[in-house]
């Protein structure tokens, strides 16, 4: 049997709602695609979570259970959940006033809102490409920056409703991963192991005319940057949990599976495992369990 049971919020209603006091701990989660699906059949980080107990994840994130509705958000890449579009929801459920007194909140934020923000991070000529001869030239710095004014507000708006209006949860500690770092290959989502859709990373690079010879260094570049401003973030009781670093990195021209990665984007089952063996011993730690 799991350590960890990953729980829709429609499973907490009704006459057959699972009683979240069986277990401990109980952690409610939101975020991108890395707490939602990278292929079908479904897996994500949560899912590999391990305890010493027997806990729950509520996981607001969690696309449709039913196969055809799960295939429908992969094509239509419902994977892009930019923070903004969920905090919200997020708040209103946490305060609700039935709502259960969390041990934890996890957030899976920033890496969607960097896929989505990578064709503006990239300095162009007026025919639209990216001819730089050096990473430093490739990056648009005001952009850059702007995207992390972006990222730092709504962290900090969400952090700060919580603690003032996020009801028997307003204490609770908030925890986020860095990601770790993709390799820019032209490898999408799969259903049923059939190709889907588009790769994430790679296809913005390559429209953009970049030298591929920079695209990797692009991308190492852009995910350190996120994890750095993750960690400058002063917040009451939010924790930053380093996963950069911890993957093997997936082969460059890879199609599909390599390395601890499902996909371009999305790592594997190897791969969660390794991820939520860090996250878990880091929310253990900081809320005391054995």
């Amino acid at each position: 049997m799991p350590k960890v049971r990953v729980l829709s919020r429609q499973e907490l209603d009704g006459d057959r709602a699972v009683a979240l006091a069986e277990f401990v701990p109980v952690l409610l989660a939101e975020g991108d695609s890395w707490f939602a699906a990278g292929a079908v059949p479904a897996h994500n980080v949560l899912q590999a979570l391990d305890f010493n107990s027997h806990g729950a994840v509520v996981n607001l994130a969690a696309l449709p259970g039913d196969h055809l509705a799960l295939e429908a958000a992969v094509r239509a890449r419902a994977a892009h959940r930019r923070i903004h579009r969920w905090t919200g929801g997020l708040l209103r459920f946490v305060s609700e006033p039935t709502a259960h007194v969390y041990d934890a909140i996890v957030l899976s934020a920033g890496g969607a809102d960097l896929i989505d923000a990578l064709p503006h991070l990239l300095k162009r000529n007026r025919a639209g490409h990216c001819v730089a001869a050096s990473l430093r030239d490739a990056i648009d710095e005001a952009a850059l920056a702007a995207f992390d004014r972006y990222l730092r507000a709504n962290l900090t708006d969400l952090v700060a409703a919580l603690r003032e209006r996020g009801g028997v949860n307003r204490d609770v500690p908030v925890f986020c991963h860095t990601y770790d770092v993709a390799t820019a290959n032209d490898a999408p989502p799969c259903i049923a192991g059939v190709a889907s859709g588009s790769a994430w990373l790679q296809p913005t690079l390559r429209a953009a005319q970049l030298a591929p010879d920079l695209w990797q260094p692009l991308i190492n570049h852009l995910f350190g940057h996120l994890a750095a401003t993750f960690k400058a973030l002063d917040l009451p009781d939010f924790h930053v949990v380093s996963t950069q670093g911890l993957l093997e990195r997936a082969r460059v021209g890879a199609r599909g599976e390599s390395g601890d990665w499902e996909n371009e984007w999305h790592p594997n089952t190897s791969g969660w495992r390794t991820l939520a063996h860090k996250l878990a011993a880091a929310i253990g730690d900081e809320i005391g369990l054995q």
